[in-house]
């Protein structure tokens, strides 16, 4: 006689049953020959009398994304296996399982028992009460899922989020890419969730709406399901290497069960050994994950990652432009004083001009009569001289000697009024000049004369008809006004013409 024991999970206790079965295995079935439907009966008589009542069975799910995704080609029920999380041997166990549509929505419909808490993916360790179910016409044992313990998945993750956690942060991990620096002009962005998703058009929409030069190299990578790990990891590498400004690792809002593979340590560790600094949006405001304690700056929410570099380059911009209308403001305001500095530079040195002028005539016609009384003088002692000479050189010799004297004192007289007058002109005609280069430099005379200069805006004088600008505005300046003018296309100088 065949006699097993099996332990059956009831209500969350174990309690031993035995169960024998009629069925001697030790006849002699040599001349017994049992029908496929006799078999399967036995099957299932072995099934219910074994497991008379469902049980609790844990195990990691294979399969169940790819039965979801085709659900509805399947009427909205699920196939998947679940396999032995730590297996004693290369190849471990695995159990067919289904889940009934009714169950599904049941528990994670959108009013499901469960909605919210987990979302069911593969690669997740879950504890389901099921029970045995053989299906004979193709022979296959399966069992089917009528609830599932949330807690028991929930606290595994917790656990192995501690552990993670715990080597993480004794390796100092959570440093490493905080110690990177984020410019202060981030325009160039590598971003990266899934293709289409909520996320990534919500952060591209805050970028490109706000009117600034961000330019966005993404890269797809799955948000959810095993495969995060691999492609968020691999869209990591691949965007550092192109070296940008920063990059954005954002998620919508899920399970928690969704959000766990951002707990996962190699997700974790690609975010702290990035090469350019992190910014991380996973999930909704409450949520905070292993690769959010990683990165460099932890945002609650996609958007807000994008919303933090659009203010950040922002205030750049203001900054700078703060700065240009201030060194335009200075640049004005010394040009306007450098204007009134010749200005009155100008006007002294007229004034300056004028006194000295006066002065020089007034010293010149106080020279005139001077150097005439004193040629007078001169001439009229030179005179007497001669006559006493005369008078005592009374003899022929000296008689010619005194006219030649004389003579000599004509031409010496002669030269000396000539030397003096051409002195006089002479200061006279540089006077004159001096004054009259005086009065050209004034820049009023010269506007008198019909001239004009243009200024542009910034307050700068135009010198050269290649440097002004089409339709430029500008402003002519003449000897009793300004006229606002505007640039047309440049002439040039005729010869012929003055």
């Amino acid at each position: 006689m065949l006699a097993r024991s099996f332990d059956v999970v009831r209500d969350g206790y174990n309690e031993p049953m035995s169960i024998s079965d009629d069925w001697n295995l030790e006849r002699d079935t040599a001349d017994e020959t049992l029908s496929v439907q006799q078999v399967a009966d036995r099957i299932q008589a072995l099934l219910k009398r074994g497991f008379p009542a469902p049980f609790w069975l844990a195990g990691e799910t294979v399969g169940l994304d790819q039965t979801r995704r085709g659900s509805s080609a399947r009427g909205g029920h699920w196939y998947f296996k679940l396999v032995d999380d730590k297996p004693a041997g290369d190849r471990p166990a695995s159990l067919n399982v289904k889940m009934w549509r009714r169950t599904v929505d049941r528990l994670f419909g959108a009013r499901g028992r469960y909605k919210g808490r987990i979302e069911p993916a593969d690669g997740v360790v879950m504890r389901v009460l099921v029970k045995p179910d053989f299906w004979p016409p193709g022979g296959q044992l399966s069992f089917t899922i009528e609830d599932v313990d949330p807690e028991h998945t929930l606290g595994n993750l917790d656990r192995q989020r501690r552990e993670v956690l715990a080597r993480l942060e004794a390796e100092g991990a959570a440093a490493w890419n905080k110690a990177r620096t984020l410019p202060e002009v981030p325009l160039r962005l590598g971003l990266v969730t899934s293709n289409g998703s909520a996320a990534h058009q919500d952060v591209l929409e805050t970028l490109r709406g706000s009117g600034l030069g961000f330019e966005i190299l993404f890269c797809d990578a799955r948000t959810q399901g095993r495969e995060t790990v691999s492609s968020v990891c691999a869209a990591i590498r691949t965007l550092a290497a192109l070296e940008p400004d920063a990059l954005i690792l954002v998620r919508g809002g899920g399970s928690r069960l969704d959000l766990s593979w951002f707990d996962q340590e190699q997700v974790a560790r690609a975010v702290a050994r990035c090469t350019v600094p992190v910014l991380s949006g996973i999930g909704h405001e409450i949520d905070t994950s292993i690769a959010d304690l990683m990165a460099h700056t932890h945002c609650r929410t996609p958007t807000a990652a994008a919303e933090l570099l659009v203010a950040r380059v922002r205030e750049a911009a203001d900054g700078l432009e703060r700065a240009r209308v201030g060194l335009v403001e200075h640049v004005r305001r010394t040009l306007d004083e450098q204007q009134a500095w010749l200005q009155r530079a100008g006007r002294e040195l007229q004034s300056a001009t004028s006194v000295a002028l006066l002065d020089a005539e007034r010293f010149l016609g106080t020279c005139v009569p001077r150097l005439e009384e004193l040629a007078g003088r001169a001439l009229s002692t030179a005179s007497d001289d001669l006559h006493q000479t005369r008078s005592r050189l009374v003899s022929g010799a000296h008689v010619e000697q005194v006219a030649r004297l004389e003579a000599s004192l004509g031409l010496d007289a002669a030269r000396l009024a000539s030397l003096s007058e051409r002195v006089l002109t002479s200061r006279e005609t540089s006077l004159e000049a001096a004054a009259q280069r005086v009065r050209l430099l004034d820049p009023r005379s010269v506007l008198a004369r019909g001239y004009a200069y243009l200024r542009r805006e910034d307050g700068s004088v135009l010198m050269d008809t290649t440097t002004a600008r089409d339709e430029e505005k500008l402003t002519a300046v003449l000897r009793d006004g300004e006229l606002d003018v505007v640039a047309g296309e440049a002439r040039p100088n005729d010869p012929d013409q003055p």
